[in-house]
């Protein structure tokens, strides 16, 4: 018989203005929800843009307090960077991977391979101060995911940036932190649909939440803080982002 299958619902959650220092970010979501008249529901997911989160989270540094070292100075002019964010950068990550044009490479606080640890301009203040990933952002998700059941509603928690990626143009959302879901779908063991037993396949459910997340949510001046995703049911987990980690000695290019 064919038939569709579906739908999978997704909103974005919309802020006037800059997001403050220390909002209850599951409060305001909620409140959003209820008074756009699509209340959250159980089973929904939430995902957050991580530069939301780490205002909440008062991760937010402002560079003219910040005083580089003599490595920030040499990289930062080999790279194009100021030198106060390049020890930003710095201080938030265990490793420097690669220095390439103006890329700087590192693995991160939270153990995330991307560009200049996740430390981020965008939607602050211009340029004059900057957020930083929180080092534990599957606690984050944890904690909101409390946060929205002591409000009523059991919900999935996904916190987002964007990732480079070395062989494709563009850039993508995936997920930093989660707490609810399971992070993969394991579907090795599985017989496709000739018989043929599948040997490698994961699927990374929560980067393809975050990617589609965006969406709607957009990484300019939208205004829109997250989204719900509705009508996806992927079940519960404990388990986070960090279970997506690539061990560096299985790593295929570092």
């Amino acid at each position: 018989m064919r038939s569709l299958t579906g739908p999978v619902e997704i909103y974005g959650v919309k802020y006037p203005g800059m997001v403050p220092t220390g909002l209850d970010l599951p409060k305001t979501v909620y409140d959003v929800c209820r008074r756009s008249r699509r209340p959250l529901r159980k089973g929904d997911i939430v995902v957050l843009t991580h530069t939301v989160v780490a205002k909440a989270e008062r991760c937010r540094i402002t560079l003219a307090d910040v005083k580089p070292s003599g490595l920030a100075e040499a990289i930062a002019d080999k790279v194009g960077k100021r030198p106060e964010l390049v020890e930003v950068i710095l201080g938030q990550s265990k490793r420097i991977l690669r220095i390439e044009g103006h890329h700087l490479i590192t693995q991160s606080k939270a153990g995330i391979v991307c560009a200049n640890a996740g430390v981020d301009q965008s939607n602050i203040d211009g340029g004059q101060s900057v957020v930083v990933v929180p080092s534990s952002p599957d606690k984050i998700a944890s904690k909101y995911a409390r946060e929205f059941s002591r409000l009523g509603v059991k919900v999935g928690v996904v916190i987002t940036d964007t990732l480079g990626r070395p062989f494709r143009i563009g850039d993508v959302n995936f997920a930093v932190g989660s707490f609810g879901i399971p992070p993969l779908n394991d579907l090795r063991g599985k017989k496709d649909l000739a018989g043929r037993r599948l040997r490698v396949k994961r699927i990374a459910i929560i980067d393809e939440l975050a990617a589609a997340a965006e969406l709607v949510t957009g990484s300019a001046s939208e205004g829109i803080i997250g989204a719900v995703i509705r009508g996806y049911n992927p079940g519960r987990s404990r388990k986070g982002a960090a279970e997506l980690q690539r061990p560096f000695s299985k790593s295929l290019f570092i």
